[in-house]
C-alpha cells in the first residue's frame, strides 16, 4: 500500500501556526505573569483587586482559552516533526503537550474565572476563592511537568537525530529539567523560553513534505 504524505502547503500551514502559536502563548504569558498585581491575602483586598484588575483577568482567561489552539497546533507540528523519530519519544511528546495543554489551561482559568465579575463577588464567595487559591499554583505545577516531559523528548530526539548543534540540544534538555520546577515559579521561565525558541526554530527552518 502506497503511502500518502500530507500536501506541503498543509504541512507548512501547521508549522506556521504552531510556531507563531507558541511564541504568541509565550509572550502572553510572560507579560501576564510581569504585569499582574497582589490580588491580596483578605476578602476585602481580594474585591478591591478583583474591581481594578479586569483587564489583567480577562487577559489571562483569553490565555487559557485560546491555549488548545495555540499550543495544541504547536504540539501537532512537533508530532510531525517526530515522525522519524523514536515512537516512545513522540508519544511521550504529544502526552507531555497535551497534560501541559491541560492543566495549564484549568490552572489559569481557576485563577481568573471566578474574578471576572468583581460586582458580583461577595465576602463569602471572596474567602472561598482564598481556601483554594494555591490549587492553581498546583495545577500549573502539574502542567510544568507536561511541559518538561515534552521538551525531554523533543530534546532527546533532537539530539539522536542531529537536529541541531549539539549544545543546543543539551541546552534543550536543561531546559526541558527546570521546567519540572514549575510549581515554584522557575519552571514557567524555562518552558516559556523553551516555546519562544522552539517557535522561531519552527519558523526558519520550515519542514519539507516527504515525497516517494
Amino acid at each position: 500500500m502506497a503511502t500518502v504524505h500530507a500536501p506541503a502547503a498543509r504541512i507548512g500551514w501547521i508549522d506556521r501556526a504552531g510556531a507563531v502559536g507558541a511564541i504568541l502563548f509565550a509572550v502572553g504569558l510572560l507579560v501576564s505573569f510581569f504585569t499582574s498585581s497582589d490580588s491580596g491575602e483578605t476578602a476585602e483586598s481580594l474585591i478591591a483587586y478583583a474591581e481594578d484588575a479586569e483587564f489583567e483577568l480577562w487577559w489571562s482567561q483569553i490565555l487559557a482559552l485560546l491555549m488548545p489552539i495555540l499550543i495544541g497546533l504547536f504540539v501537532a507540528s512537533l508530532a510531525g516533526r517526530l515522525r522519524s523519530a523514536d515512537e516512545t519519544l513522540r508519544a511521550a511528546t504529544v502526552i507531555g503537550g497535551t497534560l501541559f495543554i491541560a492543566f495549564v489551561g484549568v490552572g489559569l482559568t481557576l485563577w481568573s474565572a471566578p474574578l471576572l465579575s468583581a460586582d458580583e463577588l461577595t465576602t463569602a464567595g471572596a474567602e472561598a476563592y482564598l481556601a483554594f487559591d494555591d490549587a492553581g499554583w498546583i495545577l500549573l505545577g502539574l502542567g510544568g511537568v507536561g511541559a518538561g516531559v515534552m521538551i525531554i523528548a523533543v530534546s532527546l530526539a533532537a539530539l539522536g537525530g542531529r537536529w541541531l548543534p549539539t549544545w543546543a540540544g543539551w541546552l534543550s534538555l536543561l531546559l526541558g529539567v527546570v521546567a519540572l520546577a514549575t510549581i515554584v515559579a522557575v519552571g514557567i521561565f524555562a518552558w516559556a523560553a523553551w516555546l519562544l525558541a522552539a517557535g522561531l526554530l519552527l519558523l526558519w527552518r520550515p519542514r519539507v513534505a516527504p515525497t516517494d
